[in-house]
């Protein structure tokens, strides 16, 4: 690497820094090149040498927080017994709510209001996506352990959402797990994946006061509660 890349990569890294910051004191939409100008001492014309503008500023931080979480919910998962696939579908929901309350910054430009303007580019589809396959491995290791055929439940798959089921299925072939899945265990993975995302919103976003006030205890309560479910779904 040349001295010239090591002085664009230094600077870039450092408006990326100063972008977390912006973003924890003004939030996402106060995300703006004038202000990160000020704070990094250099004229907004400056910046556009390093990033195209805000929102490639924006899509890097997206992707760096879809990372970071999944790292996180990954870490957890390892440390966990691996045959012991509760303990490790619990350890991936309470490892989410860990980072998020670390990092509430974070977790709000992915998962809260969206961002004025900003439309997030097919660059963050794959980061995003690890979150949803961690749990939907384990779902898929539940479907193995059971040793059975995981036919559906039901004559019929709900009205309306056979192309939603399908288009889920064509996903976990592409990524090597099992599309033979039963509706049921389908639905109920992206109904954990629902239900995880959205204890974790209204816990940061302050809609629990005067509930819920013990979030760790009740966010391990959802997820047992999810992988019993999900147990008892993958034995039919």
């Amino acid at each position: 690497m040349t001295a010239r890349a090591d002085v664009h990569d230094s600077f870039r890294h450092r408006l990326v820094d100063a972008a977390y910051r912006r973003l924890a004191a003004d939030g996402a939409a106060g995300l703006g090149m004038r202000k990160l100008a000020a704070d990094l001492d250099v004229t907004p014309g400056a910046l556009y040498r390093y990033v195209a503008g805000r929102d490639e500023l924006l899509t890097i931080l997206v992707v760096d927080a879809y990372r970071s979480l999944n790292d996180a919910m990954r870490q957890a998962v390892t440390a966990q017994e691996t045959a012991d696939l509760e303990a490790r579908w619990v350890a991936a929901w309470c490892a989410a709510r860990d980072w998020a309350l670390e990092h509430c910054h974070e977790y709000e430009l992915i998962y809260g209001t969206p961002v004025p303007g900003y439309r997030a580019p097919t660059d963050t589809i794959g980061p995003a996506s690890r979150i949803t396959f961690l749990l939907a491995s384990i779902a898929s290791e539940l479907i193995e352990a059971s040793e059975v055929v995981a036919d559906p439940p039901y004559e019929q798959e709900p009205e309306g959402l056979e192309a939603d089921v399908q288009q889920i299925r064509n996903w976990l072939a592409a990524n090597q797990l099992p599309a033979t899945a039963s509706t049921e265990m389908i639905l109920l993975t992206v109904e954990a994946w629902t239900t995880l995302i959205g204890a974790l919103s209204l816990e940061l976003f302050g809609h629990y006061v005067g509930s819920i006030q013990h979030g760790g205890e009740y966010i391990e309560w959802l997820a047992r509660r999810s992988f019993a479910a999900l147990r008892a779904a993958a034995r039919q």
